[in-house]
């Protein structure tokens, strides 16, 4: 009886000690939506229970405190928590939702850097303290001060694009190497000015800088075109029917006429047909949950992803949980030959790394 109740005990615990992170992040979108009602309902109830409101006879206009510069509203916030939300979302979901979160995101975040360089170039002016203008006679001698630039923004903007690339695939890699390279040729010629400035100082005795460069919207404007159209290409919205299975295959379900393959939409592709397991994931979770595998000798597993860009693999754990096969990931809509050693006979279990919990299932090996 003891026994029981610590044994009880201790699965208990166990669920705060070592708890199910991927069922955690599949319920936390609903968690933020529960807890934003609950201050909502908060908020409103204090409202209710708070006295009311002494107004006078006409509304005050608001007067900013001089030296003070207070931008005007703005939503970008709100959107911004969308795109957040979104992104979120398709962590969990997967599909094209995380696509189009990232885009919600970037062109909120490029809205408030315009709000925020229109603000700079037109507010601070009209609203700054005017001080006496000072000039210089230059740097030091044998001291070269370059002026301002966006290089440097631009550049972290390129690596990161490419950074992403890495994660997603060759499209946005593709993009992130045309926006570094396009921003590191255009600091290669802005070095090459400065340093025709310095040698002509050597001959006039007074070194001027580069003219100080203007906001770069356009510039920023066809570097997030290039970066969205990459995401949305990459995401394969605009992939063909032979992505899918090909209607321009002999056979109405992708495979070879004659090949004894069933026909309909719902079978294995053409490369299924000379592998020993055909497996298939589709709306992040496999079409397949139990399959049947040789013992004794190596065999093969095509595996179908059908999730476009959404990154899926296999990997087969035995009775222990360690992993005797792990396949390499890829996101679709594209089909992988697994190279599976040779197993002992029994079961196992197989899963998705990326979705642990939405993609397992039973392999039987005999």
């Amino acid at each position: 009886m003891l026994e029981r109740i610590w044994t009880n005990i201790l699965l208990f615990v166990s669920q705060f000690v070592t708890p199910d992170w991927g069922k955690l992040i599949f319920f936390m979108p609903v968690a933020i939506v529960l807890a934003v009602l609950a201050g909502l309902l908060w908020i409103f109830a204090m409202l209710r229970k708070g006295k009311p409101a002494r107004r006078g006879t006409q509304r005050i206009p608001p007067k900013t405190p001089a030296g003070v510069h207070m931008p005007g509203p703005t939503l970008a916030p709100v959107f911004g928590a969308v795109g957040v939300f979104l992104v979120l979302l398709g962590l969990v979901v997967g599909g094209i939702t995380v696509v189009l979160g990232l885009i919600a995101l970037a062109l909120t975040l490029l809205y408030w850097l315009a709000e925020g360089i229109r603000n700079y170039d037109h507010d601070i002016g009209a609203t700054g303290t005017t001080v006496p203008a000072v000039v210089h006679d230059g740097p030091p001698p044998g001291v070269h001060m370059p002026g301002p630039s966006w290089r440097p923004f631009l550049g972290a903007f390129g690596l990161f694009a490419v950074m992403l690339g890495l994660v997603f695939g060759e499209w946005v890699l593709a993009a992130g190497i045309i926006a570094l390279i396009s921003t590191l040729v255009g600091w290669m010629a802005d070095a090459i000015q400065e340093f025709r400035k310095t040698v002509q100082a050597d001959t006039t005795g007074h070194l001027e800088n580069i003219p100080e460069p203007r906001s770069p919207r356009r510039l920023l404007a066809v570097l997030t075109v290039l970066i969205l159209g990459a995401a949305v290409l990459q995401s394969g919205i605009f992939a063909g029917s032979s992505a899918n299975g090909g209607t321009g295959a002999p056979g109405a379900s992708g495979a070879p006429a004659g090949s004894g393959a069933p026909a309909g939409s719902g079978g294995p592709p053409a490369s299924a047909v000379t592998a020993d397991v055909a497996l298939e994931a589709k709306g992040v979770a496999f079409v397949q949950t139990t399959w049947t595998g040789p013992a004794g000798k190596p065999f093969t597993i095509a595996f179908d992803n059908e999730d476009p860009g959404t990154p899926h693999n296999v990997e087969i754990q035995d009775g222990t949980g360690a992993v005797v096969f792990k396949g390499d990931i890829f996101n679709g809509v594209a089909t992988k030959i697994y190279q599976v050693p040779a197993l002992t006979a029994g079961s196992y279990k197989f899963l998705c790394i990326v979705h642990p919990t939405a993609m397992t299932g039973t392999a039987t090996i005999q």
